[in-house]
């Protein structure tokens, strides 16, 4: 395991200029990797073997990564920033209130993420990824532990370095703990009446609709900043026991009803929450399933919808203390 591995991720003034400061996650994996492709001339040509090593030129094309952490109660603000159209954030009796919400257009920013990568022999390497853009993200929440989230980002060009000096440095939250499946609750409104699901299972994946490969001929390889050019789409699932608690979400999917969901965690440092809400989602199945070795299980898949009131399609509100007085800054 290498131990002084580091991920971050900062807020850019402009699309593909670096931020100068970051904010630490406790990143899970390492899957940050660069894309070249090239370009090659072949034609007749006497006395060829093969290609011409003065005809081929590697093009940068970016590349793609993914951000996969446990959510804490503290700190967890800019990946969720990355991920939604729209935030706001207020100030109130010592907290911090975040409003996350889907939006037509996004006025979210791109980002920087540093990803250091130390060598067996101890040499701390950052490679610096600009001009990031969420372009989906996965949440999580079973009986295995946290909750998680999983965001995959584009990027437009990465550097790297080992010089010391060069490396940001990353803030992390003084005190914060994981939100787990232990502090998560699940409600569903049917018929204008909200009663809670006992679900042993929750994910919500969501494909934000971005062109990532806008190239121009413009004098460089560079491709400008990804855009919505399709209708994102979010799809989730619940597993939970057949009950008779159960048993009208089943008739819910075959009238194509549609319901509402909210997903409540509560934090364990003082003064946090979040909650997730969908207003619109409809069931898209499936049936009842018995079992010889087991209580008898339903799965029920949905699709998020635009409620058509203008409320957003998924809102988050994600309450933290204001000002925490960070740790000191790590070497990145």
């Amino acid at each position: 395991m290498a131990l002084d591995a580091s991920i971050g991720i900062g807020a850019e003034p402009d699309y593909g200029t670096a931020a100068t400061t970051l904010t630490g996650y406790e990143g899970k994996s390492d899957s940050w990797k660069v894309s070249r492709e090239f370009i090659e001339s072949v034609g007749f040509r006497a006395g060829m073997q093969t290609a011409r090593a003065d005809r081929r030129v590697i093009v940068n094309m970016g590349g793609e990564g993914e951000l996969e952490l446990d959510l804490l109660d503290v700190g967890a603000g800019d990946v969720l920033r990355a991920i939604f159209d729209k935030h706001t954030a207020t100030d109130s009796g010592g907290r911090t209130t975040h409003v996350y919400e889907t939006a037509t257009y996004s006025t979210a920013p791109s980002w920087t993420a540093q990803m250091v990568r130390p060598t067996v022999e101890g040499t701390r390497v950052a490679y610096k990824h600009v001009g990031c853009v969420a372009t989906e993200y996965t949440l999580s929440v079973d009986l295995k532990g946290a909750a998680g989230l999983k965001v995959g980002f584009d990027f437009q060009d990465v550097t790297h370095t080992k010089v010391p000096a060069q490396i940001l440095p990353l803030t992390y939250p003084a005190d914060a703990r994981a939100y787990d499946w232990t502090r998560t609750g699940l409600a569903l409104k049917r018929g204008g009446v909200s009663a809670p699901v006992d679900a042993s299972k929750l994910e919500l994946k969501a494909d934000l609709g971005l062109k990532t490969d806008r190239r121009f001929l413009r004098g460089t390889a560079l491709k400008r900043k990804p855009v919505r050019a399709a209708l994102p789409s979010f799809e989730g699932s619940l597993e939970a026991e057949f009950t008779d608690a159960t048993l009208p979400l089943y008739e819910s999917f075959l009238a194509g009803e549609i319901l509402g969901l909210v997903v409540d965690f509560a934090g364990i440092t003082p003064g946090t929450s979040m909650k997730w809400e969908l207003p619109a989602i409809q069931l898209t199945g499936e049936s009842p399933e018995a079992a010889v070795d087991d209580l008898s299980t339903m799965k029920l898949p949905f699709r998020v919808l635009d409620p058509g009131t203008g409320a957003p399609a998924v809102r988050v509100t994600y309450v933290e203390p204001a000002a925490a007085p960070p740790a000191p800054p790590s070497g990145g």
